[in-house]
């Protein structure tokens, strides 16, 4: 079986001009790529164009890619900035309030939160992620952006650090604050509608 060729080969043929390395890079991320901003921007007709937008910006600085973090990482990074810059050109705010059927597709099976009073993790089903999910649209870009990294793609504080350059008290400090709105905007709900089936003990 051919041996699958890591990042660093991939990215050394490609500043030489293999412009196959080039579409190996590509394929490898363009999904996960397509799939944060999504998440991000909650405008799936963006996707296309932003996804290509960020492998272009990546692939005109690659011979500036210091290589201290992974490639990946670096690509969600851009992707990240991305996103927030397109939110906010479109007036993000405007906009938060539309859309929420098309992502049903892209839930997790299953999505935990913490309780800020009781300290509980609730395991949230589908259905109940609908109502996470358009609570998290009428978040500012940044703080969707942070929580979507955190809860969604399971990144851990360091690698958020890492993503968006900041380091690693700033990332828990707006996971704190963006957690405490999610929570208010989500408390009417929680208390009326969350069943004692969806909670587990620590």
């Amino acid at each position: 079986m051919e041996k699958i060729p890591d990042d660093s080969v991939l990215i050394e043929k490609a500043l030489c001009g293999d412009e196959d390395a080039l579409s190996s890079l590509v394929r490898r991320y363009q999904n996960v790529v397509a799939r944060l901003i999504e998440r991000i921007t909650h405008r799936p007709e963006w996707v296309e164009d932003l996804t290509q937008q960020v492998f272009l910006s990546a692939f005109q600085n690659l011979p500036g890619f210091q290589r201290r973090s992974g490639f990946m990482t670096w690509v969600y990074r851009i992707a990240v900035n991305a996103s927030l810059e397109a939110l906010r050109k479109e007036d993000a705010r405007r906009r938060l309030f539309e859309r929420v059927e098309h992502e049903r597709e892209f839930l997790p099976d299953s999505l935990i939160i913490q309780d800020q009073n009781s300290g509980e993790r609730m395991v949230l089903d589908r259905e109940i992620q609908m109502e996470v999910r358009e609570a998290l649209e009428r978040l500012p870009g940044e703080a969707r952006a942070v929580l979507t990294l955190r809860y969604l793609e399971e990144f851990s504080t360091p690698e958020i650090s890492e993503i968006l350059k900041i380091p690693e008290g700033t990332v828990r400090s707006r996971l704190y604050y963006a957690r405490l709105e999610l929570a208010r905007i989500m408390e009417p709900f929680v208390d009326s509608a969350i069943p004692a089936r969806y909670k587990e003990r620590e």
